[in-house]
């Protein structure tokens, strides 16, 4: 009998954890994702159940890669598993990242530059030189110990938006007389400021598309059409986007249904993987 009770407990339980995370999916869906049908299994960035939290925080990823809060380096696989029957396993590298620029170059704690996994044309995890053209420019933009991430918003003009560790996002313009000249920081100004966010710890743009976004360590704000009903409806009629707080993906981040948000990817808790 003992046997049988705890069994139907069980099996509400399953059901109740059940139907709460078909509501994410389903809320995540109808606020615009789509959900993958691959799972994501990787036991040291997936909590291993509701009461315990993931060994590492994913701080960002594109996909192939991801950094953790404290600066380590997974490699990532968002079909097939890897031979450990997971889709992730760790890179070996000694060096924390402390900062990175988009996609392709990290920052490690040794003040060094690193091309970032993934990057074309260049061997992964090795130290970015003086050779390299653009080696100035890093050195601008990552050099400062304050700077946590840079987004390319437009080379040829020089713009770049810069999170430090102040919680601000600035936009850092980047100017030079000539090809031969050095680069300089001819302007920094705030974009996305703490005092109406809140402490800002990681942010993307993209235009306006959802892929932009804002994330403090309470709330999340995205990029969504004011007018989505009707220029949806017409053709005549241009979407008006704004930055806007998001409450259902807020409740889930800080119920850590959501354990990453990121420019095209979110991950849950329970192993589903929603694109943008």
């Amino acid at each position: 009998m003992k046997k049988m009770y705890f069994m139907i407990g069980l099996s509400l339980v399953t059901i109740l954890l059940t139907g709460c995370n078909g509501n994410v999916t389903r809320n995540l869906r109808h606020a615009g994702f789509t959900l993958s049908s691959e799972e994501f299994s990787c036991s040291t960035l997936l909590p291993a159940d509701k009461d315990t939290k993931p060994t590492d925080t994913i701080l960002y990823s594109n996909g192939s890669y991801a950094i953790t809060e404290d600066g380590k380096l997974y490699e990532l696989s968002l079909s097939q598993p890897y031979s450990n029957n997971e889709n992730c396993k760790k890179i070996s590298f000694s060096v924390n990242i402390t900062a990175y620029m988009d996609d392709s170059v990290l920052k490690g704690e040794d003040n060094k530059f690193y091309y970032a996994p993934g990057t074309t044309n260049t061997s992964p995890l090795t130290e970015v030189t003086a050779n390299d053209s653009n080696y100035q420019l890093y050195t601008l933009l990552l050099g400062n110990t304050q700077v946590k991430k840079v987004v390319t918003i437009d080379s040829n003009a020089g713009i770049y938006y810069v999170l430090e560790d102040d919680g601000n996002v600035y936009q850092y313009t980047i100017t030079r007389q000539d090809y031969n000249a050095p680069y300089t920081l001819s302007e920094k100004k705030i974009v996305y400021e703490k005092n109406k966010y809140g402490e800002i710890i990681d942010f993307n743009y993209a235009g306006e598309s959802l892929s932009t976004y804002i994330k403090t360590k309470t709330k999340l704000y995205r990029m969504q059409a004011t007018n989505a009903e009707e220029c949806s409806k017409y053709a005549d009629v241009a979407c008006k986007y704004k930055m806007k707080y998001d409450e259902t993906l807020t409740e889930y981040y800080n119920d850590n249904k959501i354990i990453y948000y990121g420019p095209s990817i979110i991950l849950t808790d329970y192993g589903k993987q929603f694109t943008s």
